[in-house]
């Protein structure tokens, strides 16, 4: 058995892992509801057919080809760029929030967690530029 795709090969791996862990906990625990069952079936299907996938030569091939593709690329690239944009300004608006509602509250903790919003919109902020700068030296 070859393994042509390593990447999915291992996400396979993984949720049949996390199948398992599940199936186990719930065992031990003896809690095995309805939800838990189809969360447990659905990771080792899934996992099972990312396994079977990795596996095979022709989807392997076929996965490289739609990865490469480079409309695929392009929406991914667009979709990266919107949600960054889009977790930039909710943790905007987070940090404004928590720190006007520890301000006007004078619960410390609000103000904690705006500190925190405030120290994550930075990293972001400076991740931007930093980027930015890069991919511009390059071109």
């Amino acid at each position: 058995m070859k393994i042509y795709n390593k990447k999915v090969f291992a996400s396979g791996i993984f949720m049949e892992a996390l199948g398992l862990l599940n199936l186990i906990t719930g065992i031990m625990r003896q809690e095995l509801e309805i939800n838990s069952i189809l969360l447990i079936v659905a990771l080792f299907v899934l996992g099972f057919g990312s396994v079977m996938r990795s596996i095979s030569r022709r989807m392997a091939a076929e996965d490289k080809v739609e990865e490469l593709d480079e409309r695929n690329r392009l929406i991914a690239l667009k979709s990266k760029s919107k949600s960054f944009q889009v977790t930039q300004i909710l943790s905007f608006i987070l940090m404004l929030a928590l720190l006007v509602m520890g301000k006007v509250s004078g619960y410390e903790g609000f103000l904690a967690m705006g500190v925190g919003m405030a120290f994550a919109f930075t990293i972001s902020m400076f991740t931007e530029v930093f980027t930015y700068l890069y991919y511009e030296s390059r071109n």
